[in-house]
């Protein structure tokens, strides 16, 4: 599969900014566009799936 690079703007500090870079990169890695783009638009739009995600991980 090719790679490609992309620039991108992440707000937060340094090292916050890096480690959501990191996750993002991760869940890139490892899911495919539908999937990426379908947790894109329930994180936008259904803050209750996003909490009840959050309660699940722990955060």
């Amino acid at each position: 599969m090719d790679k490609h690079s992309f620039k991108i703007s992440i707000t937060g500090s340094k090292s916050e900014a890096t480690e959501k870079a990191v996750a993002v990169a991760t869940l890139a890695s490892y899911l495919d566009a539908k999937t990426l783009t379908a947790l894109a638009k329930v994180v936008k739009t259904d803050p209750n799936k996003v909490a009840l995600a959050k309660q699940f991980l722990g955060l």
